[in-house]
């Protein structure tokens, strides 16, 4: 009898290890989405406008949200500075975005959103300030970086804690629009010294190491020398992951190969997101999001299963040819992008432009690499 009772015992203590197993390894899994540049002209603004002192922009992420929803950790950049509802909204190029925003993409379910770029500036010491006091009020939902107001914050390690899994992001910017900063501790430019710097104390502590780089050329769906010389910088220094914006274009996404049998992930750029970009192209309002699982078992973290997926940035016109009657912006994945909805895209009035579906499904096969592309990618 004491035989088949220890017997039994076994058998429910390996199954309880089992099961405890099977769980933990469930919440190391986290899933991952980044997009690119959250870019509010004036014209996106005014039509979220629903009165005085009053904007929606919810309802232009709407149609993308349950995507970014049920993901752990969702990146975006926020291109535009929430420099202050105080002074008046502007575009390019000193732009200063309604701070509603901010709730907007936090309601979305983005939970990483970057501030470092060429017009983090845009509205000077004030208008950072402002952008980090905004974002601060959502800090137990999500982490902003990329602007400081201290040599102390400047010199943290902006880290996140997603299922016991250190999430560490660095941002750098390759410039701000000949702007100075008044203290030498509110923007990080790249730099590779500074670089290896942040990523050596980042590994002190992080399992996961996001690298946002704003860099490139614009309009340009290759990759620049420099580019590819900082990614195999990157590379060196055995960081996870690359997320590059600047271009507001679409770029390949590739695994460039470190140290150790270390190979990180670079997406060079995501393109556009929500934007109001009045020149350029089909290219501009195609966007992209690049989409991995990350597994965190005994302190090493594995990406798998990374996925592109195209976006578009929609509009319509109210008066063909009239940049300024543009409307209805919205932001979709491609693949639920309706033939119908893309025949009244406003780029259909656009000299030199394609906006149909199957133009941007053949922008996304000639730039981004086939093994990274799926039936829901386009």
């Amino acid at each position: 009898m004491k035989r088949i009772f220890t017997y039994i015992l076994i058998f429910v203590i390996t199954c309880w290890m089992f099961i405890s197993l099977l769980i933990n390894h469930q919440r190391q899994q986290i899933d991952f989405i980044a997009v690119g540049d959250n870019l509010i002209h004036p014209v996106v603004y005014q039509d979220a406008n629903n009165g005085k002192d009053s904007y929606n922009f919810q309802k232009m992420y709407r149609p993308i949200a349950p995507y970014i929803q049920d993901k752990d950790l969702a990146y975006i950049n926020q291109e535009s500075p929430l420099g202050g509802d105080d002074r008046p909204f502007s575009g390019f190029k000193r732009f200063n975005t309604p701070s509603v925003v901010a709730k907007a993409v936090i309601d979305t379910g983005f939970n990483l959103i970057n501030g470092s770029n060429n017009h983090s500036l845009d509205q000077g010491t004030s208008g950072i300030n402002n952008s980090l006091s905004t974002w601060h009020k959502y800090q137990d939902k999500a982490l902003f970086t990329g602007m400081f107001k201290s040599k102390n914050d400047y010199n943290k390690t902006p880290t996140i804690n997603i299922k016991n899994t250190k999430v560490s992001m660095l941002s750098y910017t390759f410039g701000t629009n000949n702007l100075t900063p008044k203290s030498p501790y509110q923007i990080k430019y790249i730099n590779k010294q500074q670089i290896k710097r942040d990523i050596k104390k980042a590994k002190q502590h992080s399992d996961f190491i996001v690298i946002s780089m704003h860099w490139g050329k614009e309009g340009s769906h290759k990759p620049s020398k420099k580019q590819k010389e900082y990614a195999k910088f990157l590379a060196k220094q055995n960081v996870d992951v690359v997320i590059g914006m600047h271009p507001h274009v679409i770029q390949p996404v590739e695994w460039v190969k470190g140290t150790q049998n270390h190979k990180t992930l670079v997406a060079y750029s995501l393109g556009n997101f929500l934007n109001g970009q009045e020149t350029g192209t089909e290219s501009n309002h195609l966007g992209g999001s690049i989409q991995f699982k990350i597994a965190n078992n005994h302190n090493d973290t594995k990406i798998s299963d990374v996925k592109w997926r195209s976006i578009v940035n929609h509009y319509e016109m109210t008066a063909p040819y009239n940049n300024d009657s543009r409307h209805h912006f919205k932001v979709y994945m491609l693949n639920d992008y309706p033939n119908k909805l893309a025949d009244q895209h406003g780029l259909q009035y656009q000299r030199n432009a394609n906006i149909s579906k199957s133009q941007l499904q053949q922008i996304t096969t000639n730039v981004i690499d086939e093994r990274f592309l799926d039936n829901n990618s386009y």
